[in-house]
């Protein structure tokens, strides 16, 4: 799977839902997390989140992971105030634990096998009143791999026309559809949360799930998901 530069990757933040999304997860962070708090994101990207952060909250202990070498270099050169490092969740390990725990955008990227390891180690990384967030796009609910396709297509339909009425640049397009192919061709692994929900349930006490797009009553769309 190709994954897009990390410039363009971070026009996705103006140019679709995902914005809105990541905003809300950045104003949870900024006014819930206490004071000198630690924090780990995991599957990091860009470290767009994390800046957007410490911008604000300098107090809190920011550390951040990805398995995409180009985007740590990019982030460790463009944030080097942040503790970035090249890592595969499935096989890091560490001693520490955290107040908070970040996920954005990642789990779809995780086979449900791999994606099950990952929920069980992040539930041991928090400390006993740790938090973690999970931020992702999810589909209608489906029951046969021809409903799957289709919800995967309609999801990554509405995603590039938002990015559309945006005006975005022809690389930006382009981007979004690839993440269109990937989805309908299970390159990605984006799921419905009818599905997620109990997977999450097997690894946390408490599970809030809240939807930042699409505002009507859809099923499919864009979820952060608070886990005690």
């Amino acid at each position: 799977m190709k994954f897009p530069k990390p410039e363009i990757y971070e026009q996705f933040f103006e140019f679709t839902p995902w914005g809105i999304l990541i905003d809300k997860v950045i104003s949870i962070i900024l006014n819930e997390v206490p004071q000198n708090s630690t924090v780990l994101d995991i599957m990091c990207g860009t470290g767009y989140l994390l800046n957007e952060v410490n911008k604000r909250r300098n107090d809190l202990i920011l550390e951040g992971l990805d398995l995409n070498n180009d985007f740590i270099k990019y982030a460790e050169h463009k944030y080097s105030s942040i503790s970035f490092h090249v890592a595969d969740i499935v096989a890091w390990e560490t001693p520490k634990t955290y107040d908070l725990v970040l996920c954005t955008g990642g789990l779809h990227h995780l086979s449900p096998d791999k994606r099950e390891i990952v929920l069980n180690k992040i539930s041991h990384l928090l400390k006993a009143e740790g938090l973690a967030i999970f931020a992702d796009p999810y589909i209608d609910d489906f029951t046969s791999e021809s409903e799957r396709k289709q919800a995967a297509a309609k999801l990554g339909y509405e995603y590039l026309r938002s990015a559309l009425l945006k005006g975005p640049t022809n690389e930006i397009i382009e981007a979004t559809i690839e993440i269109l192919q990937n989805d309908v061709l299970e390159l990605e692994f984006k799921t419905s949360l009818i599905k997620m929900i109990p997977v999450f349930h097997k690894y946390f006490k408490q599970v809030q799930a809240n939807k930042t797009w699409q505002e009507n009553e859809s099923e499919f769309g864009d979820y952060y998901i608070i886990c005690k």
